[in-house]
């Protein structure tokens, strides 16, 4: 990562450890600057701080906001509140509104496989049921014993083996159980054409504005769901 991207990571994650403010540092064999833990620099990978929202769909409001919080505005979400409802009513690929049938049967798959709709856990795309990130974030924190979630860019030498070309961003995700035994790894690339790539339709915007703002986090977040998705299969609700 450039420094700059550095110092906005400062305000954006914590260490995947302890959960202290990260900080830019000169490494210790004064070849650069690198993200490390403010409290202890041994530790490794970072997490995202969390808003109010993504704290409800991850199913982890009550380390936020005190017990009770979650299942109050779960019910709330569930009952239709628009300032807690995150059900989606669009299809994510081709932006077609959804049917009432469409939703009804979004929201029954949903909750067939152990998750809340009505906070943004389930998506259509391309007419096809999916579980979102935060869906299988709240599946990971509702299990008895959650994994413990870490991230870290690719390293010089993990984007010479992936073939990462200059411009392209890469990331891993890696899982642990309560023994700190490691449960597997996964891998998220966002390649610079899809950063700088634009809209067919209109040659002045970009083809995915999300991703054009924000390539590090898209990269981030793909190699949590792939390493979410091998771990914690959706027809075993926890």
């Amino acid at each position: 990562m450039e420094y700059e991207e550095m110092r906005a990571m400062e305000q954006t994650h914590v260490c995947a450890e302890c959960g202290a403010p990260l900080v830019t540092a000169w490494t210790k064999d004064g070849k650069g600057y690198a993200l490390v833990c403010g409290r202890n620099r041994s530790h490794q990978g970072y997490k995202p701080i969390l808003s109010p929202s993504q704290a409800l769909a991850q199913g982890k409001m009550d380390e936020v906001a005190g017990k009770g919080t979650q299942e109050a505005l779960e019910q709330l979400a569930k009952e239709g509140k628009a300032a807690v409802s995150l059900m989606l009513t669009t299809d994510l690929a081709s932006r077609h509104a959804l049917s009432e049938e469409q939703v009804k049967a979004l929201v029954t798959w949903g909750i067939t496989i152990g998750v809340k709709p009505w906070l943004g856990h389930v998506c259509l795309y391309f007419g096809k049921p999916y579980l979102t990130i935060d869906g299988y974030y709240y599946k990971n924190n509702k299990r008895q014993t959650p994994y413990s979630l870490s991230t870290r860019p690719m390293s010089a030498s993990e984007r010479k083996d992936y073939q990462l070309a200059k411009g392209d961003y890469g990331w891993l995700a890696e899982a642990r159980d309560r023994d700190g035994a490691s449960q597997g790894i996964g891998i998220g690339i966002v390649t610079r054409d899809e950063v700088e790539g634009k809209s067919d339709k209109n040659p002045e915007q970009f083809r995915a504005p999300v991703v054009h703002s924000h390539p590090q986090r898209m990269a981030e977040k793909r190699a949590e769901w792939q390493l979410l998705r091998k771990l914690i299969p959706l027809e075993k609700p926890e």
